[in-house]
């Protein structure tokens, strides 16, 4: 049989920190759009400055979107294994005793 196990309380952690890590993007991606990508002094440099922000905002769209799903899927987890072991504790308590 196999040997583990699982910490729901480790499963909350990560959870918490997943929308905490949410939530730090969103401020990265609030101060970059306040940026101004513009006045440096050469037009290939504003250009680039354009297009890096594009593509950096396009990508923390993209890992606020996995940091969601995983939450998600983490707080479905968490509820299973409490659940689960709610389950068995409630089942191998001999009756009579809470």
């Amino acid at each position: 049989m196999a040997d583990f196990t699982v910490s729901t309380e480790f499963l909350a952690k990560l959870a918490k920190d997943l929308k905490g890590c949410g939530d730090e993007l969103d401020q990265g991606l609030k101060a970059l759009k306040e940026a101004s990508r513009s006045g440096l002094g050469y037009d290939f440099l504003d250009e680039a400055c354009g297009h890096f922000q594009s593509k950096w905002e396009y990508g923390l769209k993209k890992v606020r979107e996995c940091v969601k799903v995983l939450d998600d899927g983490l707080e479905k987890v968490q509820q299973s294994y409490d659940g689960t072991e709610q389950s068995i504790t409630k089942v191998l308590t001999p009756a009579g005793q809470s």
